[in-house]
């Protein structure tokens, strides 16, 4: 299980680079790739936009061994209406402002601060809403989604700039100052999501009562790896939960997979 960061500035990535002691990597020239001695934690600087962010993600899984068991993470900045610059939030949706295509980070942990919603926008812009905007989360979260799974792909903003303060009177020291101040917060985050990594591989391992659908019900071999994948999910976000119960009575594989689809997207996102 590694950590994959991104960012789309230098000034954003510095504060990270300083904190996990992070080495560059000169081999890799498209895009600058840094590592911490124990190969564990690496970070990319994007550049500016969605296709940079999304490019950059695909380099980076070509360029650094990845599983499916890795984290995720893009930090940046990011303007509001009126969220005080400095604060810092979690992302809970993710909107293209291009062609509305629409992502929903899952939140299976308890983070440190609040969650809101965010438009990743084509060009910086002034017209702020109660909504984050950036240029690359949409990119970034697209690419990740094809290497990791949803519940270790996750994106944190700092805000930069709102209505009081716009975009145009940010500069690279303060940027780099407000990502500091909230490294606390992002490690907080990190470590809440390096425990979530290990408890997934090990129910990977073998689900919870999986073996008992399979003998049950009759699955094809496309069906069975859905099936797994929805009994990890529901069993981490709800340990305690027992699905068979709700499955018991149905009449074939289709429909109880059809079933746990519909317990797991009763999960409730808290959008501001």
């Amino acid at each position: 299980m590694a950590l994959h960061i991104f960012c789309a500035l230098k000034c954003e990535a510095e504060p990270i680079i300083d904190n996990f002691k992070l080495i560059r990597l000169n081999d890799f020239k498209l895009f600058k790739i840094y590592q911490s001695i124990d190969q564990e934690t690496s970070l990319v600087i994007t550049n500016v936009g969605k296709n940079n962010a999304k490019n950059a993600v695909a380099y980076h899984h070509d360029c650094i061994k990845t599983t499916k068991s890795d984290i995720w993470f893009n930090i940046g900045i990011a303007g509001h209406k009126n969220i005080a610059i400095g604060e810092i939030r979690l992302i809970n949706k993710i909107v293209d402002s291009k062609n509305n295509s629409c992502w929903y980070p899952q939140i299976i942990f308890d983070p440190p601060c609040d969650s809101i919603d965010l438009i990743s926008l084509e060009r910086p812009s002034n017209e702020y809403q109660t909504c984050l905007y950036d240029m690359e989360a949409s990119g970034f979260y697209s690419a990740a989604s094809q290497y990791g799974i949803s519940e270790l792909i996750h994106s944190v903003k700092v805000i930069s700039d709102n209505t009081s303060s716009s975009i145009s009177k940010i500069n690279k020291d303060q940027v780099k100052q407000i990502v500091r101040t909230k490294m606390s917060v992002i490690q907080i985050i990190l470590d809440k999501l390096r425990l979530l990594s290990v408890e997934m591989q090990t129910i990977n391992k073998q689900p919870k009562d999986y073996e008992y659908f399979l003998e049950k019900w009759h699955f094809t071999q496309t069906e069975k790896h859905q099936l797994h994948n929805l009994i990890l999910k529901l069993n981490i976000r709800y340990p305690n939960k027992d699905f068979l119960k709700i499955t018991e009575n149905l009449d074939n594989g289709k429909l109880v997979l059809k079933k746990l689809e519909e317990r797991l997207s009763k999960t409730e996102f808290s959008i501001y």
